[in-house]
C-alpha cells in the first residue's frame, strides 16, 4: 500500500486523480480528488469543466482552471461535474492499480 504524502512535501501532477485526506472542522475526510495548478486551460484539460468560476488569460486567449483541489463526480445524476474541495487537504496518495484480470 502507498504511504500518505504531505501537501507540504509535494503535490501530485495536475489533473491526476488521487486519494486525499482533508480536515473538515476537525473531522478527517478521505475521498478522491485532483489538483489543478492554475496553468491548464479548459480546452486542454482532460476533465469536463461546466459552470465553474473560471479565470480568463488575456495574453493566451484561454480560460484557465483555477488552482486548487477538485472533486470529480463520477456517478452523479445532475450536471455538476467538478466541485472545489473546500476543506483543507493535508495529505494525498496515488490511486492503487486496478486488479489484474484473470
Amino acid at each position: 500500500m502507498n504511504e500518505w504524502i504531505s501537501v507540504k512535501d509535494r503535490l501530485p501532477e495536475p489533473e491526476t486523480e488521487v486519494i486525499i485526506l482533508a480536515d473538515r472542522r476537525g473531522d478527517k475526510v478521505i475521498t478522491t480528488a485532483m489538483y489543478e495548478d492554475g496553468s491548464i486551460s479548459d480546452e486542454d484539460s482532460k476533465w469536463i469543466w461546466y459552470e465553474i468560476d473560471i479565470d480568463y488569460d488575456i495574453e493566451n486567449d484561454k480560460y484557465l482552471i483555477p488552482e486548487g483541489w477538485w472533486e470529480y463526480k463520477h456517478y452523479l445524476d445532475d450536471d455538476v461535474y467538478n466541485n472545489a474541495v473546500d476543506d483543507t487537504v493535508t495529505h494525498w496518495m496515488p490511486l492503487p492499480e486496478p486488479p489484474k484480470e484473470e
